[in-house]
């Protein structure tokens, strides 16, 4: 079994669908499934083709990111979308099956030529929801609305992370039995947390942009240390807000018990020595960085957006009252935007141990039980088949 793998942008940009799609691809062909990611080539310094964890990576010119001209985005976009093309015709031999991260344009091109002209299977998988979904992206580009309407008529499968990303599709018109719901998957650490005297360490792993609402962190972390001394909080992650949360930190008078540890290669080590996560974005597909802290038996805090619902164990219909928190079986679920509501999160969990102790035991249970790569993996390779058998 070939598998073409498609997405927009690949290492060195890092993000949850580059990582997931690195993740899944090292995986399968552990599982001996063949695997070739084609991409953008959006950095002068990146070669044409590399081998990255043993998988082979192709990039097509794509202009403007090369040059760094951002008026030359959607100039961009159209020679990324031709080369694409020009690849799946010529390389038609090389592969039996594409598989898609992200419902955007190069969704559109895959299924356009690579079903409708060569007639191979094509999976799309949808990575976000909320206000950063893959439906909103797609109808910001030129001609978006219009690929998109394509898509709904001639995908034959939406893979979706999270019962909220597929939610989102039904309700444009797309057939609920054509969705699969597979989730992302993260590999099981051998070492678990067994420790839940103190907490001294609050971690969040993000990256530093609107979306992620480190800002609300901060703001809640001045009401924190106020009421809690002894506590740490780290940062781990890189983005384009980094230097203007390093100001509000200034602002707000917390630089001495805030740490940024930018962008670090192995999330695990910072992960066994840290003693509470939390996750305050605004919207989420499925976390990646959320599955990592509960995998580690990490007790949680998120906001009640997208796959995070899923995780944590709460009925999405439950309400939380603004500057309040929801008990959820496996962590702790706040509004977003709402410091007030953080800040009693964080404090609650630092003053009760044992309910520490069972969130984040029921969480790394529930995450081997639901999400291991391994079985994410033979998901996947059970779609192919079935697939290529239509």
């Amino acid at each position: 079994m070939k598998v073409l793998m498609v997405i927009s942008q690949f290492h060195p940009i890092i993000g949850g669908a580059e990582k997931q799609a690195q993740l899944l691809a090292k995986e399968l062909i552990k599982k001996g499934v063949s695997v070739k990611i084609i991409t953008g080539w959006w950095r002068f310094r990146t070669p044409h083709k590399e081998v990255i964890d043993g998988i082979q990576v192709i990039r097509n010119f794509s202009c403007w990111g090369m040059f760094g001209m951002r008026w030359l985005r959607p100039l961009g976009a159209v020679i990324y979308m031709v080369t694409l093309a020009i690849y799946l015709i010529v390389h038609q031999k090389e592969y039996d099956i594409i598989h898609v991260h992200q419902a955007l344009y190069p969704a559109f091109v895959s299924i356009l030529i690579g079903k409708r002209c060569l007639g191979k299977p094509v999976i799309v998988k949808t990575a976000s929801s909320g206000i950063t979904s893959d439906i909103i992206q797609l109808k910001q580009i030129p001609l978006g609305s219009y690929q998109l309407i394509y898509l709904l008529k001639n995908m034959e499968c939406l893979v979706t992370v999270s019962n909220v990303g597929g939610k989102e599709f039904k309700d444009i018109g797309f057939p609920e039995f054509q969705i699969e719901h597979i989730p992302n998957g993260v590999v099981l650490p051998k070492d678990r947390k067994t420790n839940y005297d103190k907490i001294r360490r609050v971690i969040t792993t993000s990256r530093l942009s609107k979306e992620k609402g480190i800002d609300i962190l901060l703001r809640a972390w001045t009401h924190v240390v106020r009421q809690e001394k002894g506590v740490n909080l780290i940062i781990a992650g890189y983005g384009p807000l980094e230097r203007e949360l390093k100001m509000l930190i200034q602002s707000l008078r917390v630089y001495g018990s805030v740490t940024f540890m930018g962008l670090i290669q192995n999330v695990m080590d910072s992960l066994k020595s840290a003693d509470l996560f939390v996750l305050p974005s605004r919207t989420e597909g499925l976390s990646n960085s959320l599955l990592e802290a509960m995998s580690h038996g990490l007790p949680c805090i998120t906001t009640k957006v997208g796959g995070n619902i899923e995780l944590i164990g709460e009925d999405d219909h439950q309400e939380i009252m603004p500057g309040n928190f929801l008990v959820a079986g496996r962590g702790l679920l706040v509004n977003p935007e709402d410091v007030e509501g953080l800040s009693k999160a964080i404090l609650y969990l630092i003053r009760n141990r044992e309910e520490r102790k069972a969130m984040g035991s029921k969480g790394r249970i529930y995450i081997e039980k639901n999400y291991s790569i391994d079985l994410v993996v033979d998901k996947y390779i059970g779609l192919y088949k079935r697939m290529m058998d239509r």
